[in-house]
């Protein structure tokens, strides 16, 4: 149906370079095992075989790639077309890429938190779920402190005091419930909070407006894994690997219009659709690529290559939907600073940031890009 062909590797060819810019095609194993390994975090190795998904990643978002994959015996694969995505209609497949992309995320999540975490609050203990609603509390989210107060109340009415927590919801109230406005689809008000730490939604949540932003609480600050803006889906089910640091918090931070699914009813309603069945792989293998950078970002040594890669892979995630040449970026220079665990003095961050091209500060010191497609062009090289 796709004109697929179908190759063949020896024992230790090497399918896809480290570095490489991407092809225009991924395979899929039909035989034999391959394993990826990378150079930045090097202890990490993922091994193929048959079903395995290889360079899609890359491939569908345009950007180099980020493992090198070798052959560990004699291979198989199938060779598929990038643009043969969008005539994907079997649903079996649609899901099967989009649980692989899925599982991606999650593991190099994983391996991004544990090089950032100092300490997480235990999700379970009253004292600590206090400090998380302490926490959002103090940066203004109201309804996420309020929600991650009661959730704990519902789960632990019956098995511990929770006098603490009921008294610090005295002082909380709820944001307005999200209104209708079409099947599946509500306009919801900046600071609404859709799901906690504590308790994951089992939603999807595609945003057709607005913006919204995923946060947790680590080394007892909040911090800001992404902010989404328009054209986003954002899995609200609980991760699929045991892994604390992966719960995260949803909030709405501008008033926005969203369309909340079912993940079964979003793998129906992708392969019905083209463009809602390219948006799904396409949001997931940009979140992957955003999570290496990070990792990059975090283990570079220098400060302005590490300044650098984090704000490529920020405005690689702002202008997937929306080509825009000036933006003013959606996070703070402290965002940035627990994105990537600086320690290095705020002047020197300041200032670094001053002298990468095409990047300013206004008077509020918020981060001005003001020729997005010059910066890629210029920086692509540090990711590498």
């Amino acid at each position: 149906m796709y004109n697929n062909i179908t190759e063949r590797f020896d024992k230790s060819s090497i399918l896809f370079n480290n570095g490489e810019s991407p092809k225009d095609y991924f395979y899929i194993i039909t035989k034999g095992k391959v394993i990826s390994y990378n150079n930045f975090y090097e202890n990490y190795k993922i091994s193929l075989k048959e079903g395995g998904i290889i360079g899609l990643i890359s491939a569908i978002i345009k950007e180099p790639y980020y493992l090198t994959t070798k052959a560990l015996e004699d291979v198989e694969v199938l060779k598929i077309n990038i643009n043969n995505i969008a005539q994907i209609t079997n649903k079996e497949l649609v899901n099967r890429v989009s649980n692989y992309l899925s599982y991606m995320l999650e593991t190099w999540l994983s391996k991004y938190y544990s090089l950032v975490i100092k300490n997480k609050v235990d999700l379970y203990n009253k004292e600590d779920i206090l400090i998380m609603a302490s926490i959002y509390k103090n940066n203004n989210f109201i309804d996420a402190s309020y929600k991650i107060c009661i959730k704990y109340l519902e789960l632990c009415k019956d098995e511990c005091n929770t006098e603490k927590v009921e008294q610090f919801l005295k002082y909380l109230r709820p944001k307005k419930k999200p209104e209708l406005i079409s099947e599946n689809t509500y306009k919801i008000k900046k600071g609404y909070c859709l799901y906690t730490e504590i308790y994951s939604s089992n939603y999807v949540y595609i945003i057709k407006s607005g913006r919204v932003g995923i946060y947790n609480i680590i080394n007892k600050k909040q911090t800001v894994r992404l902010i989404y803006p328009e054209g986003y889906i954002i899995n609200g089910y609980p991760p699929s690997l045991e892994y604390k640091p992966l719960l995260t918090t949803a909030i709405v931070i501008e008033d926005s219009v969203i369309e909340i699914l079912k993940k079964e009813d979003l793998i129906i309603a992708a392969n019905k659709n083209e463009e809602l069945r390219i948006a799904l792989i396409l949001v997931t293998a940009v979140k992957v690529n955003n999570v290496t950078l990070k990792i990059k970002a975090v283990k570079e040594k220098e400060l302005k290559n590490k300044l650098i890669i984090i704000l490529y892979s920020i405005i690689k995630i702002e202008v997937l939907f929306k080509k825009e040449e000036v933006i003013k970026l959606p996070y703070k220079i402290k965002d940035i600073i627990d994105m990537i665990d600086l320690d290095n003095d705020l002047k020197e961050i300041y200032t670094e940031i001053e002298n990468i091209k095409y990047v300013e500060l206004d008077t509020f010191k918020n981060i001005i890009v003001n020729n997005t497609e010059c910066f890629l062009e210029e920086y692509e090289k540090y990711t590498r």
